[in-house]
């Protein structure tokens, strides 16, 4: 008996057309470039954070050097480059209200390494461009996103591009004496209400690196 799909099958082979060679030229130069005397990339860190939070509470954020929060591929551009300087930074933060019936305000503010501590949420609230908001368990408010960018020079007020001390290497941070920060507090709402808090940080830094490494 014969198969009905085979002869289908050989009558769409018979009809089909072989396929063309094609020539291939490949080409006899190519263009490179020699390594930059400076490279900008922005480069990216995130992390989590689970907060008890009895009382008002700061975490602090490096603008001229990242500080412990090291972004991926940061040391492998130390291979190229021998400094680097941060052009901009910019903050995604998702916080959320873990604790039945313990809503907390949050502050997120523009410093130095001077001025931020000790200090409180007013203080923190009341300095131009804070930006604050409040966290409700439950409902539509219990999670609080928000997107602040700022730069190391806008903080301090003056250009920090050409002072050596405002750079970074792989084995150093910056080391001006008194250095710009962005501040995160956080405090529970209810006086003498602990509750507790989870933070999930996305960090972009724009990074100019600069001079070559030739030895």
């Amino acid at each position: 008996m014969t198969n009905p799909k085979r002869n289908q099958r050989k009558r769409f082979l018979r009809g089909r057309k072989p396929a063309r060679a094609v020539a291939v030229t490949l080409p006899r130069q190519m263009n490179y470039r020699v390594p930059s005397d400076q490279h900008h990339v922005a480069l990216r860190w995130s992390g989590t954070y689970e907060l008890d939070i009895p009382t008002f509470v700061e975490q602090v954020y490096g603008v001229l050097g990242p500080g412990s929060r090291i972004p991926k591929y940061w040391n492998q551009y130390f291979g190229i480059w021998k400094y680097a300087y941060l052009m901009g930074i910019h903050f995604t933060f998702e916080i959320a209200s873990t604790k039945v019936d313990q809503p907390l305000r949050i502050v997120f503010a523009e410093s130095n390494t001077e001025d931020v501590v000790p200090t409180s949420y007013l203080e923190l609230a009341e300095t131009p461009r804070a930006v604050t908001r409040q966290v409700y368990p439950g409902g539509n408010q219990s999670v609080v996103k928000f997107s602040r960018s700022t730069t190391a020079s806008a903080i301090m007020g003056h250009r920090l591009e050409d002072d050596k001390e405002s750079w970074n290497t792989v084995s150093l941070a910056p080391s001006l004496a008194i250095q710009p920060v962005a501040v995160l507090g956080l405090e529970p709402i209810i006086s003498g209400g602990a509750t507790q808090a989870t933070i999930i940080v996305t960090i972009q830094y724009d990074v100019k690196f600069f001079t070559l490494n030739h030895l």
